[in-house]
């Protein structure tokens, strides 16, 4: 049964929960322990199914390498890395930029 860590993530406004399994590979699988990979999943709870620069749906299920989740600083600062890489691309800023225009009207 694998084990997961619950976080709460409140990025841009908009409040993700973060679930993390850092050893998935090891529950599933006999590979040395340097090459386990982590199940990371982002989920958005408010508002609920938001779409987030790295899921249309609010929801994104993703595997890494348990170090570069380590060396990322955690599962909430690599997934916050994520975002913000993400939301730099010029289609996510000007998704932003339509919502913040629809919200004035």
């Amino acid at each position: 049964m694998a084990h997961y860590e619950h976080h709460t993530l409140d990025w841009r406004g908009v409040l993700i929960e973060v679930r993390y399994c850092r050893s998935w590979t090891k529950l599933h699988s006999g590979q040395p322990d340097e090459f386990h990979m982590a199940h990371i999943e982002i989920k958005t709870i408010e508002p609920a199914r938001a779409m987030l620069p790295i899921t249309e749906t609010g929801y994104r299920s993703h595997f890494a390498p348990e170090r570069e989740v380590i060396e990322g600083g955690g599962p909430l600062a690599y997934v916050e890395q994520a975002l913000d890489e993400a939301a730099s691309c010029r289609s996510w800023k000007a998704r932003e930029q339509e919502a913040r225009q629809y919200s004035l009207l």
